[in-house]
């Protein structure tokens, strides 16, 4: 060889290879584990998801049910429960060896072993630029370069490590030119002259040195004598150094030789040369601009017809399936009627023409549903299935039809494990179906309860973006349903048609509500329980609602069971608001059994005149009118009636509510004409003064925030009673409106003394929390449920990452995290919208969730609702300074949140907005007593008012002892002329 090797890619000076020889390692490449996760795909189609290239498959089966996948829909996006695997590869992230630098890992100036000869330090590792730190002297020269030392030569007067410290001795000392004072090596205590630097003794002189006699520079480098030790070492072209070390010029590892690094490679020809080159993946090099990324979508697309191929990387494509499409983009599948229409037309399929009378019926009556909305599982019959079912004649009812075909989709998405692991299903009408396994062939087999007919599944798990397909080779049995649709007449009719349901019916009447329900300008949707579900309530909660007072109570009943949805729309949202203002929640079991804020569906779509029906297995009850029986704990007491003549005692009622104790009363004196007489009260017992139970409010005795059984969560005082407005005044500890956030935004936990966990984040300082971080409140470059993983920009090797990810380590693994305001498996991630979520953004239950941003949101309550939407109380209108707006003379009613009602008082008559007196005198004849008098007073209305000189309340009137004489004298007259009168007309 000549007096260079190549070694990887350059050339080294041959005596550095004679130092270091060619077996010393220059890379140390760090061996890290990195997770991913693929997309969230739906849970039937992730069977066949494989992870990407070099990645291993660590979960089995489905995978892991922790995700949802978002399905646009011509107008609208779906949200369906998804299912990902977890992948894992080994990854070497590159790393120079200690005493390397550079993209290369070139030997550090002075060799790898020891790194500017062990007398400064290398600015090394794969980001290093190999530049050396070398010794600070003060009054001294550093004796630097590649055969120093970094020791410092001390000029005459001064000493220590960096000559920083002078000798006063010194001047006695003549020493000669170009020499100086120092302390003797030998004897420390003796001084001598020593030749300054840059000379050496020559005799008794001090000559100055020519370091270019002694080859100092480098052998690829010219030395040019300056002066005493001084010269320049100019390293030769195509090197680089300062003189004493050259290292060849590589352009690729200075400005990458000028070769555009996204697109050609740089190749090393020799010092200071080098030539670019086209990446793979790559074509076409233009100088200074580089080379053209090959369009494989154009070249070479292999996604499937129904996706958008896009270049992601060279010699990368993405497939992306079409809206209406899922899939992984080199298999696309459609809706489930176009995924029907498909299998029936395709040239050459097992299904050919064979799926004809289904796909005509689905089309005909249910094309919508199937093809919007979802997830379904449709069990489809073959055409020699439907053998005996005349198409034409049940077209012909299009509601008939309809549930025929309602009986062959079950909601959700059941493959054949989760067919094959139960025993029931229930069809979207609501019958259940029995699931069974052939004796002979133990081939899976559906019957509708009821029916005779055994479906044997041919063919399973066929895939469609919103639900899954089973081939069988009999259709469902058309039973009819126990609740019959009846589009000639109103809901309201209907219902009332029906006897299994006619205490929800009266409940509908004795509101008013079946007025609106006969109406047929408006389509309503109405959940009806059943009357066992009613009957299964308390008797006292089912009176309560039957009396005719409580019609707010039973309003708001009602209300939260109307809506204007079908069954199918139902399976594809995930909560709505009632007419009553209040949020229901709508998911499905296992087995395709569809509930209603948990109550299960019975039947479904019994379509009305002006609406539908559902009919559930139990009540919805509102939570702010739970418990339904008021919770009164009213008072009773005794007391005195009204002084009276002992002669008119019998005629002296007790007030009303009230009943006598006792046959007589006290004597009481009489003030009439100062005259003394025999009279008497009667003792009567008031039955009962209203009153609240404690943790109870307001004039319906509604139960305090938080719960009654636990007013204010255990954490404040509620201001209770009939009189009370149900605030909470929360201990020191807590805030809220019922109590249930710690004060201290740093605390949680039950008594709110437990410190939060959360590290670099929001702390959820709520009493039932487990003390850690709200969802999106890390800091930036912190991630995890308590915010104390740190992520960090991905190194550029670690292209797998997505652009909006950052890199996580943890256990020996690095994972690509999407940053904030963004979801996804690291590899892929896209804007995250915390308003699609079941509980939409962490915000209350009764606040809608308003995205402002990537991961932003706003939370607002709900109209009917106030607080910071984090928080929502119920609006009790009543409780307001306006009062609703009732008129003084009228009681206002909580019907449900930011609704009332006006009800004028007795006495009074109007809306409740208005309210005029009216004369009872006159309307309730003969309860004034025949010597009082109707008046009217102001203040409540119209009353019986005994004349100037008698006593009492106008139903009684008494006076003197000589006026009551009279009085009676006068009615024993009067009674003996009628009796004569009488005996008289007898005679004749």
């Amino acid at each position: 060889l000549s007096r260079t090797e190549l070694v990887a890619g350059g050339v080294y000076p041959f005596f550095l290879m004679n130092l270091f020889p060619l077996q010393m390692k220059k890379r140390c490449d760090q061996k890290l584990l990195i997770r991913m996760k693929t997309e969230c795909v739906p849970c039937s189609l992730n069977l066949e998801t494989q992870c990407p290239a070099g990645y291993t498959k660590i979960t089995n089966g489905t995978g892991i049910p922790d995700c949802r996948y978002y399905l646009e829909i011509k107008t609208h996006t779906l949200s369906f429960p998804g299912c990902r695997h977890a992948c894992m590869k080994e990854f070497e992230q590159p790393e120079c060896c200690q005493g390397h630098w550079g993209p290369d890992c070139m030997a550090c100036p002075g060799g790898a072993a020891s790194p500017c000869n062990g007398r400064g330090r290398c600015s090394e590792g794969i980001k290093g630029d190999g530049t050396c730190l070398f010794c600070n002297c003060v009054h001294g020269v550093c004796n630097s370069g590649i055969t120093g030392d970094g020791r410092c030569t001390c000029l005459s007067g001064y000493q220590g490590l960096s000559c920083d410290q002078p000798i006063a001795e010194c001047e006695a000392l003549r020493c000669p030119a170009n020499s100086r004072c120092t302390i003797s090596d030998e004897d420390g205590r003796r001084l001598q002259c020593t030749c300054l630097p840059n000379y050496h003794r020559d005799g008794t002189q001090c000559e100055p040195i020519n370091p270019c006699s002694k080859k100092v520079c480098d052998p690829n480098a010219n030395c040019i004598y300056l002066g005493p030790n001084h010269h320049k070492c100019t390293c030769q072209e195509g090197y680089k150094g300062d003189g004493e070390v050259c290292l060849p010029i590589d352009p690729c590892q200075a400005i990458y030789g000028n070769c555009p690094a996204q697109s050609t490679i740089c190749i090393y020809d020799g010092p200071g040369k080098s030539h670019c080159e086209c990446k793979e993946h790559y074509t076409n090099f233009v100088p200074g601009k580089g080379c053209s990324m090959i369009d494989i979508c154009e070249t070479n697309n292999t996604c499937h017809k129904k996706a958008k191929c896009s270049m992601v990387a060279p010699g990368q494509i993405t497939c992306t399936c079409q809206r209406g499409f899922v899939g992984n983009g080199f298999v696309c599948y459609g809706s489930i009627m176009e995924r029907l229409q498909d299998l029936n037309t395709e040239v050459g399929g097992r299904w050919q023409g064979k799926l004809t009378s289904a796909l005509s019926l689905m089309e005909n009556v249910y094309e919508w549903p199937l093809s919007n909305l979802g997830p379904f599982t449709v069990l489809v019959p073959t055409n020699r299935g439907l053998k005996g079912t005349n198409i034409k004649d049940l077209l012909s009812n299009k509601l008939k039809a309809q549930y025929f075909v309602k009986l062959h989709i079950i909601a959700g998405q059941l493959d054949t494990s989760s067919l094959n692991n139960t025993n029931v299903i229930y069809t979207l009408t609501g019958k259940s179906g029995e699931i069974s396994r052939g004796e002979k062939d133990n081939q899976l087999r559906i019957r509708i309860q009821g029916g005779r007919r055994k479906g044997k599944l041919l063919q399973g798990n066929i895939i469609a973006s919103n639900g899954i397909l089973h081939i069988f080779d009999k259709s469902m049995d058309n039973i009819e349903p126990t609740f019959e649709s009846n589009k000639e007449e109103t809901i309201m009719s209907v219902l009332q048609d029906n006897g299994k349901h006619s205490q929800f019916t009266s409940l509908i009447e004795k509101t008013g509500l079946g007025m609106d329900l006969q109406q047929e300008n408006r389509p309503y949707t109405v959940f009806v329980p059943s009357n066992g579900a009613l009957s299964n309530m308390k008797a006292e909660d089912m009176d309560y609602l039957l009396s005719a007072e409580n019609n707010d109570v039973t309003f708001l009943l009602i209300n939260l069971h109307s809506f204007q949805l079908e069954v199918a729309s139902l399976i594809s949202i995930e909560h709505i608001r009632s007419m009553a203002k209040q949020f229901l929640y709508f998911n499905r079991t296992s087995t395709g059994q569809v509930l209603v804020s948990g109550e299960e569906m019975e039947e479904t779509d019994i379509v009305a005149k002006n609406g539908r029906i559902h009919t559930l297995a139990g009540v919805l009850i509102p939570p702010t009118i739970i418990p339904i029986l008021p919770h009164r704990c009213d008072e009773t007491r005794s007391q005195v009636g009204i002084c009276a003549s002992c002669f008119s005692h019998a005629l002296t009622p007790c007030p009303a509510d009230s009943k006598p104790i006792g046959n007589s009363g006290s004597i009481c004196p009489a003030r009439n004409e100062g005259l003394f007489q025999m009279t008497g009260s009667s003792i009567c017992f008031i039955l009962q003064e209203p009153k609240c139970c404690r943790g109870f409010f307001g004039p319906n005795c509604s139960p305090c925030p938080g719960g009654f059984s636990k007013p204010c969560s255990g954490n404040g005082q509620c201001m209770d009673g009939l009189y009370g407005n149900g605030t909470c005044i929360c201990a020191e500890a807590f805030q809220g409106s019922h109590c249930q956030f710690c004060s201290d935004p740093g605390k949680y936990g039950p008594q709110c003394d437990k410190k939060c966990l959360c590290i670099y984040g929001k702390c959820d300082n709520r009493i039932d929390s487990d003390g850690i971080c709200l969802p999106g409140s890390c800091r930036s470059g912190y991630t995890g449920k308590l915010c104390d993983k740190p992520v960090v920009p991905c190194e550029p090797s670690l292209r797998l990452c997505h652009t909006h990810a950052d890199c996580q380590l943890s256990d020996g693994a690095v994972s690509c995290v999407c940053k904030p305001g963004y979801e996804g498996d690291g590899m892929t991630c896209s804007k995250v919208d915390p308003c699609a979520s079941l509980y939409p953004g962490g915000c209350n239950i009764n606040a809608e969730c308003i995205q402002t941003g990537p991961g932003e949101y706003l939370c607002a309550c709900q109209a009917g609702w106030t607080g910071d939407g984090q928080d929502c109380s119920a609006i009790n209108n009543c409780l307001l300074p306006s009062v609703a707006g009732c008129h003084e003379n009228a009681t206002c009613i909580y019907v449900g949140p930011g609704q009332n009602d006006c009800k004028c008082k007795d006495g009074f008559r109007g809306n409740g907005i208005e309210c005029t007196s009216i004369n009872s005198c006159l309307e309730q004849n003969g309860k004034c007593h025949h010597l009082a008098t109707c008046q009217f007073e102001p203040s409540h209305g119209w009353e019986c008012v005994c004349p100037k000189g008698y006593e009492g309340d106008g139903r009684i009137c008494y006076g003197s002892a000589l006026r009551w004489s009279i009085y009676h004298v006068q009615s024993n007259h009067a009674d003996w002329q009628t009796n004569k009168a009488k005996t008289s007309t007898l005679a004749k």
